[in-house]
């Protein structure tokens, strides 16, 4: 059993130190269950999967560092408990856990993407193993030959534990690198966020405190565990808490999302987490005949972020299943990065949701609360977040220009500042310097750093509300507009919208940028009436936002460009629609008529 000294439930040095106390005080709790595509489950108590991380990590403390002071491994696992084990293992072994994943679809093109980004990661850390599925391990090492890299490639199976084995130290620090979060996208050059031991575990406390997650409670999800949402959100969180975790696949929760529901349902959990689609898929994939039975009362904190939260979703998920006992206030509004760690701001414990529509300037600098019943088509929709999850994380909404800070009521850039913030990206010194080391020009905050996110936001009743991404903005005749409020319009204008991107593309030739809005639909076939959704779309997006669209496309299920963790990657999309990639089912072009029918 572990060595460490026994801490209580609510505070521990790092997160291996939080597993090796509850091995020994909930050694006989479920802590994780995780649904197999088989329709079997692969199940582990505290004691179990304190047993196999112990022995990935005695393997993992072995191995011989490269060219860091201690050894980097790369995870590149399914979903599943394996995962988890070998990402504990990586902390008790004090080793650098780098995360990834095998490749997600088997087309050749998606195979090599997945390639091409595993070199740069292999070039960038330099790990001094991976560890992956045995079916993975010829085209690893063929990938690591290109990029002159030779780690040792381990197969789990190859590392047998047992539950009554002995247990060396937990050999965890809290100042040391932790983890590697590589941020999603498709960059040329792929960033490693250093997320270390005491950012981990600052985080994730403060998350408990704030949430009240606790032994005795259970938490349901289905996130990627590559990504920081779901490996420290919807797994670490829990874990550390000493609750009992349940857990499906990304993949099957599109397949069956109900299959989510039920599990909150039948586990009577607390907690869950996911991004704004999941909630909206929950209510537009899962019949209401099909309901029947559900009983989410316990459901305390659904948390929801990764991307923009609308306001469309938090009120539809309310009416779909308060009926079968969610509470409207478990709903909670979130905002957090891979670079500080996860959360950054969250709605206190039970507080409902604070939905607001103010003015929009049409600068895009400004909110102002709309009083006048004349300027509605002005009008936007602000989702709170929420304040600052710790007392000692600083959140400020800053003029990038300036290094001013704003006004309550007027956008601009977030800039986070705190114990949870990651130490910069791995051997990326320029990077770093850019967007972990801005200051603040005001007094007050003289010799301290700032991260800057990229992200736009504003103050709004003591809330943090999410505005878009400032390379998202999209100039229109000198006006700035948030595509976030464009693809909002165009989900809400016609029942058949299921999700829609807006971007910006521009001819040698114009003056201006033009406005694309590509959209998929719930459904398809002879009963779709795509020239009526093409109509809905360029006239609710003239009507609400001034702009006369240059094209609306009705395109397949899944042809919008995402990132592996359901972001809308607006730029890929631009790029697409420049070379015409899209191939649309349906299309408009300003001055032409609709192309395209029911397919």
């Amino acid at each position: 059993m572990p060595s460490a000294a026994l801490q209580t439930t609510t505070e521990h040095l790092t997160l291996g130190h939080a597993l090796a106390s509850h091995a020994e005080q909930l050694s006989s709790t479920s802590a994780l269950v995780y649904d197999r595509p088989d329709g079997t489950q692969d199940r582990r108590t505290y004691a179990e999967l304190y047993a196999q991380a112990a022995t990935v990590g005695a393997v993992l403390h072995e191995l011989p560092p490269r060219t860091h002071d201690r050894p980097f491994v790369l995870i590149a696992l399914p979903n599943g408990v394996d995962y988890v084990a070998s990402f504990f293992g990586c902390l008790l072994a004090d080793t650098v856990a780098v995360t990834f994943h095998p490749p997600l679809m088997s087309t050749m093109r998606a195979g090599k993407a997945w390639d091409h980004r595993l070199e740069q990661i292999l070039r960038d850390c330099e790990p001094s193993a991976v560890i992956t599925t045995p079916e993975l391990h010829s085209r690893v090492r063929a990938v690591a030959d290109a990029a002159r890299s030779a780690p040792l490639v381990i197969a789990p199976d190859e590392i047998p534990w047992g539950a009554d084995g002995e247990s060396g130290p937990v050999r965890t620090r809290p100042q040391q690198l932790a983890l590697l979060q590589y941020t999603s996208g498709s960059t040329s050059s792929p960033k490693g966020a250093m997320v270390s031991n005491a950012n981990l575990a600052h985080n994730i406390a403060h998350i408990r405190r704030n949430l009240g997650t606790g032994p005795g409670q259970s938490a349901a999800g289905w996130l990627p565990l590559f990504h920081d949402m779901g490996l420290i959100g919807m797994v670490c969180h829990p874990l550390t808490a000493g609750m009992s975790l349940h857990m499906s696949t990304p993949t099957g929760f599109l397949r069956n999302p109900l299959g989510w529901l039920r599990t909150l349902s039948e586990t009577r959990s607390t907690f869950t987490i996911a991004p704004d689609f999941g909630y909206a898929t929950a209510v537009q994939k899962v019949p209401e005949e099909h309901r029947e039975g559900l009983d989410l009362s316990g459901l305390r904190h659904a948390l929801n972020g990764a991307e923009p939260v609308r306001r469309r979703t938090v009120t539809a998920f309310a009416e779909a299943y308060g009926p079968y006992g969610f509470n409207p206030d478990a709903l909670m509004p979130v905002y957090g990065l891979a670079e500080a760690t996860l959360v950054v701001t969250c709605l206190n414990r039970q507080a409902p949701p604070a939905l607001s529509e103010v003015d929009r300037r049409t600068s895009g600098r400004a909110y102002r609360e709309a009083h006048d019943a004349r300027t509605e088509t002005l009008r936007t929709e602000l989702v709170g977040c929420g304040s600052s999850i710790a007392p000692d994380i600083e959140v400020a909404v800053v003029d990038p220009e300036t290094s001013r800070r704003r006004p309550d009521g007027e956008v601009g850039e977030i800039w986070i500042s705190g114990p949870s913030v990651a130490g910069g990206y791995w051997g990326h010194e320029k990077a770093t310097r850019e967007t972990f080391r801005a200051t603040v020009d005001e007094p007050a905050f003289q010799g301290r750093s700032f991260l800057r996110t990229g992200d736009l936001g504003v103050w709004h009743e003591g809330q943090l509300c999410i505005a878009g991404r400032i390379k998202d903005v999209i100039i229109h005749r000198g006006t700035n507009h948030h595509p976030q409020d464009l693809e909002a319009t165009a989900e809400g204008c016609h029942e058949l919208v299921a999700r829609a991107v807006a971007f910006a593309t521009r001819a040698e030739e114009d003056q201006d940028e033009q406005v694309v809005l590509a959209c998929e639909l719930l459904t398809y076939g002879p009963r779709a009436d795509h020239a009526e959704v093409l109509a809905s779309v360029r006239g609710a997006v003239l009507e609400e936002h001034g702009i006369a669209p240059a094209a609306v496309a009705v395109v397949r299920s899944g042809a919008v460009p995402r990132t592996t963790s359901g972001k809308l990657r607006r730029a890929e999309a631009a790029k697409r629609w420049s070379a015409d990639q899209f191939k649309p089912v349906a299309v408009w072009y300003r001055g032409e008529t609709s192309k395209g029918g029911p397919r």
